[in-house]
């Protein structure tokens, strides 16, 4: 009943603090910004413990998830925290990227190996997979510089961009086949886990899109785009903490 409760309170101080989060952080970061977006990643990253427990969610499946979360809040802290003076190359906004891009390598092993335990002769890439992901890629690829304005300070900026969206558009493509895939295998609460984990897949390719937009494209210091890439992302995080309730494999 207890673990109930804190669950409940968690998901309380998520919406509580995500929009004190957006208003506080605009137009510029701030202690108080900083102090909100960590009490919602918190209560994200609890919701997910919590939810272990009360589900007795000991699987692969939960584990792995949870160090994509506890990633994810590394990430939050340092892509909003003060950038160090004098060395914009080590900058902590680049061990918050990372801990993003190793978060999301976690997700993808999370949803690959248990769409492999529900697969027969699982490959790790269909033909229906490999041409979405080119669609994809390609078609975002096109429109950075004529459509989204993209600029890059230099060629290790671009690089980082495109192996970030190749991560990305896996991650998507893989929740959604692993949500479809437990849908269609009969599993306790199928529905429910399918339209988490393709909402969440879609709204973290939303996130990370629109933060790009507003970083080095055409959205810099637009209000709309960085509320929607904000409730995008921590929504994203919510509906992924919350599929260890539903989901064991």
């Amino acid at each position: 009943m207890l673990l109930k409760v804190l669950l409940i309170l968690c998901y309380i101080l998520f919406f509580v603090f995500v929009p004190l989060y957006d208003k506080a952080y605009w137009p510029e970061p701030t202690k108080k910004s900083l102090a909100c977006k960590m009490i919602a990643a918190t209560a994200f990253v609890l919701i997910g413990v919590f939810g272990m427990f009360i589900a007795g969610n000991k699987s692969d499946y939960a584990n792995t998830m949870l160090i994509g979360l506890i990633l994810g809040w590394v990430g939050d802290l340092f892509m909003h925290i003060p950038h160090p003076p004098n060395n914009p190359r080590m900058s902590v906004v680049y061990i918050g990227a990372g801990a993003f891009l190793i978060g999301h390598i976690f997700y993808v092993t999370a949803f690959v190996k248990s769409t492999m335990a529900l697969t027969v002769d699982y490959n790790f890439f269909t033909i229906p997979e490999i041409i979405a992901f080119f669609v994809i890629f390609i078609t975002f690829a096109l429109m950075l510089k004529p459509v989204f304005k993209f600029e890059y300070k230099n060629r290790f900026m671009q690089i980082a961009l495109y192996l970030y969206s190749v991560f990305l558009i896996i991650m998507l493509i893989k929740s959604c086949l692993f949500g479809i895939t437990y849908f269609i295998s009969g599993a306790k609460n199928g529905l429910i886990a399918m339209l988490i984990l393709v909402v969440g897949g879609i709204l973290f390719f939303i996130s990370d899109l629109t933060l790009g937009l507003r970083l080095l494209g055409s959205a810099k210091g637009n209000k709309k785009v960085k509320t929607l890439s904000l409730y995008a992302y921590f929504f994203a995080q919510l509906l992924l903490s919350t599929s260890i309730l539903f989901i064991h494999i």
